[in-house]
């Protein structure tokens, strides 16, 4: 599992570092067997790269592209993905169930592919609940991790210890009322029950930063949950009336994906509609989009997954656009050649928006409409509204 902690570390490890992203998937069977594809193709982009590299950084290249290789030789990866981040004092090896493209880069630690991964991936929650625990998992990049198991204890009833010849006050209990007082009790159990839950999703969602939270068990007890959230939470918790608190963590890993694939293409769907809609707020296009990202103008950025662009950045002022002036129009200083796939996540951490990486059919009709789009701020939309253009 991807941890927080751990990215916020990586831009820190001192270079120059190798980064390597690779394939590792052995479902497909150019991966298995004494060479496989993905160890064919690291040592092939190792040649390349370092051809291009200058004389006194080879030697350290080729240690550490070694390196990395021996450690795949020895330890082969049952992941999909695996990254790697190699210096000459530092070591990290990421597994990910997810699918990675092979590259490889000779500096500062590369992190512009992990952080597509991460905003394509986003986290989810997900809740099983029984009539003995409720278990909340983090579900991100395809594996679940467990993040609390809470056991369920009911409280003794004392109407229904003392039995049917009890007496309140001096008047005989009946069998049928000392019954109805057990069950009232055991109705009040259930509903702190589902307060405790309901809280717990509540404090994980902030926590983690949930996109969603699955809530998965019998009916009734969904549906008690679901009553005990707060309002503004419930749309983005979606109940599923199948017990599954007794599978096996595996188990329940294979029934829960599916459901939230279909739950994300669904979403994604539903967000680019919204963005290709004719509503006011948001513009669609990259050289607009761009533009106003770097005024400080957007709040959230729709990305077709796998969209690029050849694009030139300021050396001094860091102003990016797809003009071809060698100068930079702002402040006069040269400019350098980059890539969209490389520059836009660190754009949108510096500018503070959210990032919505979209494939399938969403990805595709996206495309078709230049392939970016975002959403204005609240203050963007009233005051530019009139002025918007849309691609």
């Amino acid at each position: 599992m991807l941890k927080h902690d751990l990215i916020e570390s990586l831009p820190e490890l001192p270079a120059p570092v190798l980064t390597v992203y690779l394939d590792t998937d052995r479902s497909k069977s150019v991966n298995r067997g004494l060479e496989p594809a993905y160890l064919i193709s690291l040592k092939s982009r190792g040649k390349l790269l370092q051809e291009k590299l200058p004389p006194e950084d080879r030697d350290l290249f080729q240690e550490l592209l070694a390196r990395v290789e021996d450690y795949l030789r020895l330890h082969p990866p049952h992941a999909k993905g695996a990254v790697i981040f190699s210096g000459r004092d530092s070591w990290e090896f990421v597994p990910l169930e997810a699918e990675i493209e092979d590259e490889i880069h000779w500096g500062a630690p590369d992190l512009a592919q992990l952080f597509w991964l991460m905003d394509e991936h986003r986290p989810y929650g997900i809740v099983t609940v029984s009539r003995k625990r409720a278990e909340f998992f983090l579900y991100q990049l395809g594996e679940m991790l467990e993040l609390e198991d809470k056991e369920f204890t009911v409280e003794p009833s004392k109407e229904k210890e003392m039995g049917p010849v009890a007496r309140s006050g001096g008047v005989r209990v009946s069998r049928g009322t000392a019954h109805d007082v057990f069950d009232h009790h055991m109705d009040a159990q259930y509903a702190r029950y589902y307060r405790q839950i309901a809280e717990d999703i509540r404090r994980w969602s902030e926590a983690k930063d949930f996109q969603s939270t699955f809530v998965l068990g019998p009916v009734e007890m969904v549906n008690g949950v679901q009553k005990e959230l707060p309002e503004a939470m419930r749309e983005k918790v979606m109940p599923v009336g199948e017990d599954l608190g007794w599978v096996s963590r595996a188990d329940l890993h294979q029934r829960i994906e599916p459901i939230v694939v279909k739950h994300e293409d669904e979403r994604k769907a539903a967000i680019v509609d919204a963005l290709l809609s004719e509503d006011r707020g948001h513009l669609v296009g990259l050289d607009e989009t761009l533009a106003r990202l770097q005024q400080g103008r957007v709040r959230k950025l729709v990305v077709a997954k796998g969209l690029d662009a050849s694009l030139k950045r300021c050396g001094e002022c860091l102003w990016v656009d797809r003009t071809t002036d060698p100068m930079c129009p702002a402040c006069g200083r040269e400019r350098h050649i980059v890539t969209l796939r490389d520059i836009l996540p660190e754009l949108a951490r510096r500018y503070k928006a959210s990032v919505e990486v979209v494939s399938g059919e969403a990805g595709r009709k996206l495309e078709r409409a230049g392939g970016i789009g975002a959403w204005l701020h609240e203050f963007e939309r009233k005051e530019y509204g009139e002025h918007l253009t849309f691609a």
